[in-house]
């Protein structure tokens, strides 16, 4: 009996793990978990996965190592990008370029867009397809400070997550190693 009782709390404890157990939270499916306990360490690293069908209906994952032991954890969100156009070329309107970026994390930042306020991750500047455009002023953001109302997934370019997703995503970061640096990697993928 205590076997079972063994297998049904470890069963219980990964569901809760995965975020399988709790009611998904306003923004979407929220899902974090360990992907690996014996991994090297590494920089956070940001994949945003941008949803062909609904650009606004895209998935930002983080994976980090923890600080505090060697496993390589991740927290996948709902994000957006752009106001619906998939020209990567189109400033202030366009998806993110598909590529690789440097990502600084910015605590409790203040200067520029009312829209991009408090928690924030800087995103480097990429040179467009076309060669001419050039994307600047590229963050991971929320709508505002916290605390502000969240309406939609929209964005003049940059990637936008729900309120309580950047809480999450922010702790995450603060208890990462190495984490005054970062990497973001955009692709695209067609929704299922």
């Amino acid at each position: 009996m205590s076997t079972i009782r063994n297998i049904v709390t470890a069963a219980i404890g990964v569901v809760t793990t995965l975020g399988l157990a709790a009611p998904p939270a306003a923004a979407g499916t929220q899902v974090t978990g360990v992907y690996d306990r014996y991994s090297e360490r590494a920089v956070p690293r940001f994949y945003y996965a941008i949803n062909v069908r609904a650009p606004q209906n895209s998935r930002l994952t983080l994976y980090y190592s923890s600080r505090h032991d060697h496993a390589r954890r991740f927290i996948s969100v709902r994000a957006g990008s752009g106001l619906g156009s998939l020209d990567e070329c189109a400033k202030n309107r366009g998806v993110l370029p598909v590529g690789q970026y440097a990502v600084r994390f910015w605590p409790n930042y203040r200067a520029g867009n009312p829209a991009v306020r408090g928690d924030v991750w800087r995103v480097s500047d990429r040179v467009c397809r076309n060669r001419k455009t050039v994307r600047n002023d590229l963050f991971i953001h929320s709508s505002g400070a916290p605390g502000a109302p969240f309406r939609h997934y929209r964005t003049l370019g940059c990637i936008k997550v729900d309120q309580a997703d950047r809480a999450r995503l922010a702790a995450a970061w603060r208890g990462a190693w190495n984490n005054s640096r970062g990497q973001l990697i955009v692709t695209r993928r067609t929704a299922r």
